[in-house]
């Protein structure tokens, strides 16, 4: 889910300001943050025992519930039936096992041998149950001995049975061939529909012996109504039809989609992640549920990002109840479409469940258990928030909240992402809002308790804190631009890349700002010979961009270290200030051009001598009469100094006078000539 925690930064602090009067000083940021949880998805996000988190945000008490546990050795309950005398028969992996639940007596009824019996059906006296993984369906009687009735050619699933007692047939919805069979009691086993998918993966029984079947792959919905006749009742979002539900003319839908769809090799998708140990657990599911009405009139009435959809049951209201696979959760669906999480369990996945009758219940997976939903006043009901992360180290201000009646709220705080023997222990209670009363820590939970008022409504929560300023640190200081490449041309002696000069040097920096305080810069600069700092900006600069134009035009040429101090000063007071700085590798500034002098010609050759301030030379050309620049080296081939003697090689001129230009550049792209008139 989006969990809305609302990190706000507006300065907040004379709510609080009492709160934190007495504590040592350290090194806090000013800016006064806070949690605020006042919606369903924020009020969902985080543990419900007894209570309930309505789509309207509002938390209330939820269903009393009595838990059942089976064997230890068994991981999960994946379908159930109730018989007629009230027994409920509980198809568990890994072992294939069928138990039997009377009360709060389990015991073992049958053993298929199997895997995993993955439906059940109850048929008068007898007790059907479909299996995988080599998709094999029994009749288990009274004396719960199984027996094979039917292993349909090409079955390896068998996910849903449905008993028409009409028709005297169990339906079954199998894979990977994506087949509805009817069954007869003589085992003998008929194709109804042959779906283009690979599964169907649910089914339900209208009032008139119409059959409703879902599929994997494609998330279709068929109605149908004798064999080979079938028609399309919806086309669903998503990839799979996990669970169909019809009462009183409503068909009722889970649709979901998965990013790693089921393959004809792989378990069901409510089941994959703990049908085996060695299983993988998969990426949670997209989950929805949809209403279809008697005029085939499709409406998605609830979808949630995190955990799909993996029963459905209608009750005699009209209200949709539905098991999800992700944190173990019951939602109900109202008539009205408003919503509510109304059962938060241990266990990770409710698999199954049935809602008719006096006893409403459902069965669990990793952690196999029986739940019967109570028709009495819950006991020791609690919300609690998820837990709250401040980011750093916080210190915990006003704990507020909105309510109707009577509630008490306590915190416990610790610096691991998951509560364990570090954090505090719950706080007393406070009966009204006041100071969070657990130590400073980087992550805060919350909870509120009905311990005096059943009827109390929790709308919200808002928890205030000021986290722990955290230093900016800068990691590096450079040049950008021209003069980067200059440098970089110098250290690969690759003259030839010598960029146009440029008194205008581009300074960038990188910052690490754990906290996003504004960051304000200054800089300052030396010779790299020299100890004294001279600043690079005026006094009142306020400097907030990782770059700065460095103009350099006044500079004397050499190589200069500039240093960048990084400081969160602009929100947070002097005291508490934190800062940091980074100085660069030495700089190359050299803004004067080289100077072409002692021109002399004999002998056929232009001799000279090119002289820079801070060197080294990097290109020497000529030009004859103005034509076309032509480069050549100095007298020893190595453009390695600041001084470079040349001589010309011009023999080959035509007879004459000429103008001979040379051209000095050095390694900033400095440049400067000189001009001689000879004779040939």
């Amino acid at each position: 889910m989006n969990k809305r925690i609302v990190l706000s930064l507006t300065a907040v602090a004379g709510l609080v300001s009492l709160a934190f009067a007495a504590l040592a000083p350290e090194a806090w940021a000013t800016s006064t943050e806070r949690f605020v949880l006042d919606d369903a998805d924020a009020l969902a996000a985080g543990e419900l025992t007894r209570t309930a988190v309505h789509s309207d945000g509002r938390v209330t008490v939820g269903a009393e519930l009595r838990r059942v546990a089976l064997p230890d050795d068994v991981p999960l309950v994946y379908a159930a039936a109730r018989a007629a005398d009230g027994a409920i028969y509980l198809g568990t992996g890994n072992e294939g096992r069928i138990y039997r639940a009377r009360g709060d007596r389990v015991e073992l009824f049958a053993e298929t041998g199997q895997l995993l019996v993955s439906s059940l059906a109850v048929a008068g006296g007898d007790l059907y149950a479909g299996t995988l993984p080599e998709g094999r369906i029994y009749r288990v009687g009274a004396d719960g001995q199984p027996q094979e009735v039917a292993r349909p050619d090409g079955v390896e699933h068998v996910w849903d049975l449905v008993w028409d007692a009409r028709r005297n047939l169990l339906f079954a919805a199998t894979g990977p061939e994506g087949r509805v069979y009817g069954i007869d009691r003589q085992g003998r086993a008929q194709v109804w529909w042959d779906a283009p998918a690979s599964h169907v993966m649910s089914l339900a029984l209208g009032p008139e012996g119409e059959l409703y079947a879902g599929t994997s792959d494609d998330a279709v919905v068929a109605r149908i109504t004798a064999p080979n006749q079938a028609t399309t009742v919806h086309d669903f979002e998503g990839n799979e039809i996990t669970a169909l539900a019809f009462r009183d003319g409503v068909l009722a839908v889970a649709a979901n989609e998965f990013p790693d769809p089921p393959s004809v090799t792989s378990a069901h998708t409510k089941a994959r992640s703990s049908a085996t140990a060695t299983t993988p657990v998969p990426r949670p599911g997209k989950g929805r549920i949809w209403r279809v009405d008697g005029e085939g009139r499709a409406e998605r009435l609830f979808a949630q990002d995190e955990g799909h959809i993996t029963s459905l049951a209608i009750q005699g209201d009209g209200t949709i109840v539905a098991g999800t696979g992700k944190d173990g959760r019951v939602i109900r669906v109202n008539p009205d479409r408003t919503t509510a999480v109304w059962i938060d369990v241990d266990e990770r996945q409710v698999l199954d469940l049935s809602m008719e009758g006096d006893d409403p219940f459902f069965v669990t997976g990793d952690g196999a258990a029986l739940y019967h939903v109570v028709d009495a006043q819950p006991r020791s009901a609690v919300w609690q928030s998820k837990v709250l992360d401040g980011r750093f180290r916080s210190r915990w201000g006003q704990l507020t909240w909105r309510a109707q009646g009577q509630l008490v709220l306590s915190t416990r705080s610790g610096n691991t992402e998951e509560p364990d023997e570090t954090w505090s222990e719950w706080s007393t209670d406070l009966a009204r809002p006041g100071p969070v009363r657990s130590p400073a820590a980087r992550y805060l939970q919350i909870r509120a308790t009905w311990s005096q008022d059943p009827t109390a409504t929790l709308r919200s929560v808002t928890a205030y804190f000021l986290p722990q300023n955290q230093r900016p640190r800068l990691t590096d200081v450079r040049i950008e631009g021209p003069n980067k490449a200059a440098t970089e041309a110098l250290r690969a002696e690759r003259r030839h890349q010598i960029p146009d000069a440029s008194t205008q040097y581009k300074l960038a920096w990188t910052i690490e700002n754990p906290d996003g305080d504004r960051v304000r810069y200054r800089i300052r600069y030396r010779e790299d010979s020299q100890t004294v700092w001279r600043e690079a900006l005026r006094s009142d600069h306020v400097l907030t961009d990782t770059h700065y134009t460095w103009d350099t035009n006044a500079i004397p040429d050499g190589l200069y270290v500039v240093e960048v101090r990084a400081s969160d000063e602009l929100d947070n007071p002097g005291s508490l200030a934190l800062s940091d700085t980074r100085q660069s590798e030495p700089i190359r500034i050299d803004n004067h051009a080289p100077r072409v002098e002692q021109l002399r010609f004999a002998s056929g050759r232009l001799s000279g001598r090119a002289v820079d301030g801070l060197g080294p030379i990097a290109r020497l050309e000529y030009a004859v009469d103005g034509g076309e620049w032509l480069p050549f080296f100095p007298q020893d081939d190595l453009f390695d100094s600041a001084t470079e003697s040349f001589a010309v090689d011009l023999s080959a001129l035509d007879p004459g006078n000429h103008i001979v230009s040379v051209r000095a550049t050095d390694a900033s792209g400095n440049a400067a000539s000189a001009e001689a008139q000879i004779q040939r």
